[in-house]
């Protein structure tokens, strides 16, 4: 008997290894060609048992009251189900995210230090992004060539200093000598980080968030806000499409 206890006890600690020791692979990919644009977010852990796909087919900009329209569509690899929605990304939109972010900043001891340690725990195995682009002037596309290469090298420098590049991003900007305006990016971005550093990361903010009075409050208040606005979107959509 003890055998067997003894043999299922260690099954186990080697299975919770292998969870622990195991990476989460992110994916993004985004292409945007003139007017169109498209993203997608795969997610995959537990060597690819789980996998969430969060797929971004429309961007839609209104005017500059209503802001963006994004429409996502998200779905897991053991359901058939998907699940559609839109989101209206505004002026009024964005200052209440960055009320949150404010919120979170007083309600965390040393936040941005906690995400810039957390960041050095991701490894980018791979980028590409390359773009096409003219204004129908051979000039003055030389000269936006060159603010495109300085833009993309400025993001990439700054990346390498919070995150990992296991290979180095291939980019690539070419002109197009066109008599019309042209402008088309295609971003291919794969990163991984371990489980473990996400479990450490976790007890971290949680230790941050305690070490402030009423921190834990306002995070419990914030986490209750934003889930009672996504019950209002669902009972919203839903009673749209019943119409």
């Amino acid at each position: 008997m003890w055998v067997w206890l003894g043999g299922i006890g260690l099954l186990i600690a080697l299975l919770l290894a292998a969870v622990l020791i195991s990476y989460v692979h992110v994916h993004f990919t985004f292409s945007k060609q003139n007017h169109d644009d498209y993203a997608k977010i795969t997610i995959r852990l537990l060597y690819g048992m789980v996998r969430i796909n969060y797929e971004i087919p429309s961007i839609v900009f209104r005017n500059w009251k209503e802001g963006f329209l994004v429409k996502t569509e998200q779905r897991m690899n053991h359901s058939r189900a998907e699940a559609k929605s839109s989101k209206r990304v505004n002026k009024r939109k964005v200052k209440k995210w960055a009320k949150d972010v404010k919120v979170m900043l007083r309600a965390t001891d040393a936040l941005k230090l906690w995400v810039k340690q957390t960041l050095t725990r991701v490894h980018t195995t791979h980028m590409s992004w390359s773009t096409r682009v003219g204004v129908g002037d051979a000039a003055y596309t030389a000269i936006l060539i060159g603010w495109v290469w300085s833009i993309k090298s400025s993001i990439i420098g700054y990346l390498s200093y919070q995150i990992h590049f296991e290979r180095t991003p291939v980019l690539q900007v070419v002109p197009v000598w066109e008599d019309d305006m042209k402008f088309q990016t295609e971003l291919d971005w794969k990163m991984k980080i371990r489980i473990t550093a996400l479990l450490i990361a976790g007890i971290k903010l949680m230790t941050r968030v305690l070490q402030v009075e009423g921190g834990w409050r306002a995070w419990f208040k914030l986490l209750q806000e934003q889930r009672r606005r996504r019950k209002q979107k669902l009972k919203d959509h839903n009673s749209k499409s019943h119409v």
